[in-house]
């Protein structure tokens, strides 16, 4: 936070981000999460949330029972205490979200399955699996804020989805150091 500040980049999105962390009361959880975000390059949203991706059929059901609504605009939620929190359980009980490349392997096309983009409050994380090289994630919670369109490759978006232009840097990664 101390170097995006020096630097020029808009840090009160991590601020708020670390805040919502801050309230997820799962030590393990919080240490899951920030291996799962560093591991897939999951942006933060404006408010301090993540967006993350999910394969869903072409009706926009949930691929498991069919029966959960993942259009845009949808809140999906559960009890916390009936998702997994078990990391060593691969498919287990939880809302699920993860890296492309872990939705990507289980949608399907021939069936005309769709991917949406979620944005999760860091606080409604439970569990990463590391079954999947932690490119999944057991939620509580979630907010449907688009349709997939095209890999979200900026650091910073809104809490809609859109990508934050700041001071015309958008393209700039304030993690990355730059060439050694």
């Amino acid at each position: 936070i101390m170097s995006m500040m020096r630097d020029g980049f808009a840090f009160e999105p991590m601020i708020r981000f670390l805040a919502n962390v801050l309230e997820n009361h799962s030590n393990r959880a919080v240490q899951e999460l920030y291996t799962f975000l560093e591991n897939k390059n999951l942006p933060i949203t404006e408010d301090g949330c993540f967006l993350a991706y999910k394969a869903v059929t072409s009706d926009y059901k949930d691929k498991w029972s069919h029966q959960i609504d993942n259009s845009v605009g949808q809140t999906v939620s559960m009890q916390r205490r009936k998702v997994n929190d078990n990391c060593g359980i691969g498919c287990s009980d939880g809302l699920h979200c993860g890296a492309l490349e872990y939705v990507e392997g289980y949608r399907s096309e021939h069936s005309g399955d769709r991917v949406v983009i979620v944005k999760v409050n860091p606080k409604d994380a439970v569990s990463v699996p590391n079954d999947e090289q932690f490119t999944k994630m057991r939620v509580c919670k979630y907010e449907v804020v688009s349709i997939y369109e095209g890999d979200l490759t900026k650091v910073l978006y809104t809490e809609d989805g859109t990508p934050v232009t700041v001071g015309g840097r958008s393209d700039d990664n304030p993690f990355d150091e730059g060439p050694s």
